[in-house]
């Protein structure tokens, strides 16, 4: 690889498709094993995992708490093989984990999602928690992507690849798995 110039190779923009994708399944697979190991009859789709039945307000937070620790680990995964290893699946996994909570905590403004229920059963205020993890992969973010010199146009191809894939989970959610 030519290291005075970008690394992203075009391939780079399918393996981030794919990890867009995945991402969204280890982040609810996270939620749904949190709910079944607690002892919870679980409903899952590509988009949300719920409870069938009532569960207790500690519960509650555990299960939402679960699919961004999930998320969390594969941006330290993707940080680790990006410093590392000057991995393009690396910065792929850590961008997608950006990506995912970025887009979450905007969300929250019209539906408070994990990170800003959590902070509101903590009683820390919505926006502490999802400050904190958008900020937390922020940083390496940053830095991953000054290690691979990336360009403000890597940067907005991976961005126009996130919203695809993104779009495409939630899409196919509402469509197939439509509550009634």
């Amino acid at each position: 690889m030519d290291q005075s110039k970008s690394v992203l190779l075009r391939s780079f923009y399918v393996i981030l498709f794919f990890v867009g994708i995945g991402t969204f399944f280890i982040h609810e697979f996270g939620h749904w094993f949190a709910g079944v190991a607690l002892g919870h009859d679980m409903i899952a789709s590509p988009n949300h995992v719920s409870p069938r039945n009532p569960i207790s307000v500690v519960d509650q937070g555990l299960v939402a708490a679960a699919g961004p620790l999930v998320t969390l680990v594969q941006g330290v995964i993707g940080f680790w093989l990006v410093r590392h290893r000057r991995s393009q699946l690396g910065f792929a996994l850590l961008y997608m984990a950006f990506f995912m909570r970025l887009l979450a905590a905007g969300l929250s403004l019209l539906n408070p999602n994990d990170e800003a229920r959590i902070s509101l059963l903590l009683g820390v205020g919505m926006w502490t928690l999802p400050v904190a993890v958008v900020g937390g992969l922020f940083i390496p973010l940053l830095v991953a992507s000054r290690e691979l010199r990336l360009r403000f146009r890597d940067q907005f191809f991976c961005y126009l690849v996130a919203s695809v894939a993104v779009t495409l989970i939630i899409g196919v959610d509402t469509i197939f798995w439509a509550k009634p």
